[in-house]
């Protein structure tokens, strides 16, 4: 009968531990603002600052769909032994490093990490990216027309419009 009793006393405090250690993990809002996640989620990669229980009734934010954060009410301020800070955004904006199509630097101002807007991530150089698209180079037709001037119709590669293909 006593060693029930420990076991069951054992179940509890482990249970204890673990549902202590959900609650209170570090909370992080999104470089939008408009959400708020527990610091394991996968949407917390580059975010603005880390989070107390005032700062989410205060902005006004609403709980992740994906990593299911405790609701304002059930979080505890204590910081979690295993919670890691993976605050790494700038609480300043700066210019986009990215460059536009026709070549010049972008206007948007990010508060990402990287230094580069959503538009311009790709063109990090630092990111995983598998697949690089082919170069293509856009030049006119060239052909001569009936009336003996040059096509002016945009082609891919060197290649001849469809007219004078």
């Amino acid at each position: 009968m006593l060693k029930m009793h420990k076991a069951k006393y054992g179940i509890f405090i482990i249970l204890f531990m673990v549902f202590t250690t959900i609650n209170a993990q570090s909370l992080y809002k999104t470089p939008s603002g408009k959400k708020y996640h527990l610091s394991s989620c996968r949407m917390v990669e580059n975010v603005s600052k880390k989070l107390s229980k005032e700062d989410i009734s205060k902005y006004n934010l609403t709980a992740c769909k994906i990593c299911k954060p405790p609701q304002v009410g059930n979080i505890t301020s204590r910081n979690s032994f295993y919670a890691s800070d993976k605050s790494v955004g700038k609480s300043s904006t700066t210019q986009c490093k990215g460059k536009t199509k026709k070549g010049s630097r972008c206007k948007h101002k990010t508060s990402i990490a990287n230094g580069y807007c959503y538009q311009h991530t790709s063109q990090n150089n630092t990111s995983n990216s598998f697949y690089t698209s082919p170069k293509i180079s856009i030049t006119t037709c060239g052909a001569r027309t009936k009336s003996a001037s040059l096509c002016k119709r945009k082609t891919k590669n060197n290649a001849r419009c469809y007219q004078h293909s």
